[in-house]
C-alpha cells in the first residue's frame, strides 16, 4: 500500500509538470517560417510568379499566434538568391534564424507548369511538395500544396485553417447571398454582404433591386453625379449624339433636360469632372466627326445643358492617376493615317484651350480609352483592355505581367481602324486583321471601406457568336465581375448571375438619392439580331450593404466622379 501511494504521488507529480504553464507554452511557443521568392524557368514574361508564390503561400501558411512569417524586405536583404541545394538552403534558414524555410521552383513549358516546393526545418529535414498542372490551374495548385504543408509539416487541421485571425469573425463558407457568387480561391477577408438581388428575371420591386422603365433608344454609356450643386445626383445617359439628364421619381426615370449634338456627330463615352475647379462638375464627352475626334463639354444648371467647349480635336477621358489616384483629364490626339497618335497625355486648360500636357507613362499597348490604375497598397497594377478583349496587367513600370482567359469590357461601339494599327498589341497576320476598334467598356477601381483590398469592376458580355452589323456588335446577356490581383493574375472576388441583354456601363453611386450607394448596370435590351432597331434602355440597380463592411465609417472610393 505505501508503495502504491508512493507511485500515486510520482504520478501526480509528473502529471502537474507536464501541465505546467512552462510546458504549455513550450508546446504551442511561436514558430516563424520565410518564404524564398521561387525560382521561375520559362518565358521571362513569366517571371513576377517568382514573387506571386512567395506572397501568396505566406499568406496561406499564416497561422495566428502559432507560426508568424518574416518579412519579404528582410528576407531580400539577408537570402539575395534562392538557394540551389540542401547545403546553400540550411545557411539561408540559420541566417534568417527562423524554424523553416520554403523555398523552390515554378517551371513553364507551353501550357503546362511544375510547382516544385521544399519545406526545410531546423533539424536540416526535408519535406518536399509538388504538382504538374495545366498553367490556368497554378492557384488552385498553390492552394493544395499550402494546404499540404500546413497539415503534414504544421500539423494544422483543415478546421484550423478555415478559422480567421482572432479577433475577426469566421469568413462564411460559401456565398453570403444565393445570387452573389464569390471565388472559392479567394483572399481571406472580413465578409460582408453586399446584398444585391443579381437576376435579371427576378421581381421587380425585389427588396434592394431596382429596375427602371424601358426607354424608347438604346445608350452608349452613363454617369452619375450632382452636376449643379444641389446636393442631389443626376443620371446623365449618353446616346449616339445626345445627352439626356434624368433623375429618379417614384420609382421611375423622369426626364429633366436634353442636348442634342450635330447629327453627323458620333459620341464614344461619357465622363464627369470638375475642370474649372468652380464646384460645379462638366459634363465631358468625347466624340468623333466623320473619324475625326470632336469632343466637346457641357455644363448643367438650372435644369438645363450649356455647352462650354466644342470641337476638341482629341479623344477624352477620365481616370484616377497615381499616386493619390484623384481623377485627371486624358487626351490623344489622332494619328496620321492610324487611329491614335503615340501617348496618352493630361489635358489641361492653357489661354482658355484645352491642350495636351504632360504625357502619362504607359505601356504601348495603352490607348485613351482602353486603361486604368488599380491601387495596390503602396504601389499600383496598369491594366488594359486589348484589343481581344483581354485584361493584360502591367507592374507600375509597365513590365507585363498577366492576361485574363476570360474575355471583360467588350463593348458594341466600333471605330474603323487600319489593319495595322500600332499600339494595340496587334500584329500583321492576315487572320488576325481587325475592320474595326472597339471601344472598350469602362473599367472602374472601387474600394468598399479603408481597409479592404482595391476591386476592379469590369464587364463580361457573352456570345456564343457575336453579330457583327457595320460599327456595333451585340450581345444577348453579360455579368458584372469584381475582379482582385492575387498576386499571379486578377482573380474573381465576387461576381452577379447573368443579366439579359448587353450591358453598357455600371459603377457605384447614389443613384436613387436616398443616402445609400447602388451598384448600377445600364442595359441595352436584345430583341434579337433580326430586331437590332427595337432596342431599349434599362437600368439596373442593386443596394449594396456597406454598413457590413470591414471598418465601416469610410467615405467609399469609386473609380466615378
Amino acid at each position: 500500500m505505501r508503495h502504491y501511494f508512493r507511485f500515486l504521488l510520482m504520478a501526480v507529480v509528473l502529471f502537474t509538470c507536464a501541465t505546467s504553464p512552462k510546458a504549455v507554452q513550450a508546446e504551442d511557443a511561436l514558430k516563424r517560417f520565410a518564404v524564398l521568392p521561387f525560382t521561375v524557368h520559362g518565358p521571362d514574361q513569366y517571371a513576377y510568379l517568382g514573387q506571386g508564390v512567395q506572397t501568396m503561400l505566406t499568406s496561406r501558411l499564416k497561422w495566428a499566434d502559432r507560426f508568424e512569417d518574416v518579412d519579404r524586405p528582410f528576407i531580400a536583404q539577408i537570402v539575395p538568391t534562392t538557394p540551389t541545394s540542401q547545403e546553400e538552403a540550411q545557411t539561408a534558414l540559420a541566417a534568417l534564424g527562423t524554424d523553416y524555410l520554403i523555398f523552390g521552383s515554378v517551371t513553364i513549358l507551353g501550357d503546362q507548369a511544375s510547382l516544385d516546393a521544399h519545406v526545410l526545418d531546423a533539424q536540416g529535414n526535408d519535406f518536399p511538395h509538388s504538382a504538374q498542372v495545366p498553367l490556368n490551374d497554378l492557384i488552385p495548385a498553390l492552394e493544395g500544396v499550402a494546404r499540404e504543408i500546413n497539415a503534414q509539416v504544421f500539423g494544422r487541421r483543415q478546421e484550423q485553417i478555415a478559422q480567421p485571425h482572432s479577433g475577426q469573425p469566421a469568413r462564411p463558407s460559401g456565398p453570403s447571398h444565393p445570387d452573389l457568387i464569390y471565388n472559392e480561391y479567394g483572399p481571406e477577408r472580413t465578409p460582408y454582404h453586399l446584398n444585391p438581388e443579381i437576376l435579371y428575371t427576378g421581381s421587380a420591386d425585389a427588396p434592394g433591386r431596382w429596375r427602371s422603365q424601358a426607354l424608347p433608344f438604346a445608350s452608349l454609356g452613363m454617369v452619375v453625379g450632382d452636376a449643379n450643386g444641389d446636393g442631389t445626383n443626376e443620371i446623365f445617359l449618353l446616346t449616339d449624339n445626345k445627352i439626356l439628364a434624368y433623375h429618379v421619381i417614384d420609382n421611375k426615370l423622369m426626364p429633366l433636360a436634353e442636348y442634342a449634338a450635330p447629327t453627323r456627330v458620333q459620341c464614344l463615352n461619357i465622363n464627369l469632372l470638375d475642370i474649372n475647379r468652380d464646384g460645379f462638375q462638366e459634363i465631358i464627352v468625347s466624340a468623333i466627326l466623320e473619324e475625326t475626334p470632336r469632343s466637346f463639354i457641357l455644363n448643367f444648371i438650372d435644369g438645363r445643358f450649356t455647352l462650354l467647349d466644342d470641337r476638341i480635336p482629341l479623344y477624352l477621358n477620365v481616370v484616377r492617376h497615381p499616386p493619390d489616384f484623384q481623377p485627371i483629364l486624358v487626351g490623344q490626339r489622332k494619328g496620321r493615317n492610324r487611329l491614335f497618335d503615340s501617348g496618352v497625355h493630361e489635358v489641361l486648360r492653357m489661354d482658355g484651350n484645352l491642350e495636351l500636357g504632360t504625357p502619362l507613362n504607359l505601356p504601348r499597348e495603352a490607348n485613351v480609352f482602353n486603361f486604368t490604375f488599380l491601387p495596390q497598397d503602396n504601389d499600383f497594377k496598369i491594366v488594359i483592355a486589348d484589343h481581344r478583349d483581354k485584361l493584360r496587367v502591367f507592374s507600375s513600370t509597365s513590365s507585363f505581367q498577366s492576361v485574363t482567359d476570360e474575355s471583360y469590357a467588350g463593348s458594341a461601339l466600333g471605330l474603323e481602324m487600319d489593319d495595322t494599327l500600332p499600339g494595340l498589341g496587334q500584329d500583321r497576320h492576315a487572320d488576325e486583321m481587325m475592320s474595326y476598334y472597339y471601344i472598350p467598356s469602362r473599367l472602374v477601381p472601387v474600394r468598399l471601406g479603408r481597409d479592404t483590398a482595391w476591386n476592379l469592376l469590369a464587364n463580361r458580355n457573352i456570345s456564343l457568336s457575336a453579330q457583327f452589323f457595320a460599327r456595333y456588335r451585340y450581345f444577348p446577356q453579360g455579368e458584372i465581375h469584381s475582379l482582385f490581383w492575387d498576386g499571379i493574375n486578377l482573380n474573381i472576388n465576387w461576381k452577379t448571375r447573368r443579366i439579359r441583354g448587353t450591358v453598357v456601363d455600371y459603377g457605384l453611386a447614389d443613384v436613387m438619392n436616398d443616402g445609400r450607394t447602388e451598384l448600377f448596370v445600364l442595359v441595352n435590351t436584345h430583341p434579337g439580331v433580326t430586331g437590332f432597331t427595337q432596342r431599349r434602355t434599362v437600368l439596373l440597380t442593386y443596394a449594396l450593404d456597406l454598413d457590413a463592411v470591414p471598418d465601416t465609417g469610410t467615405t467609399l472610393d469609386i473609380g466615378l466622379e
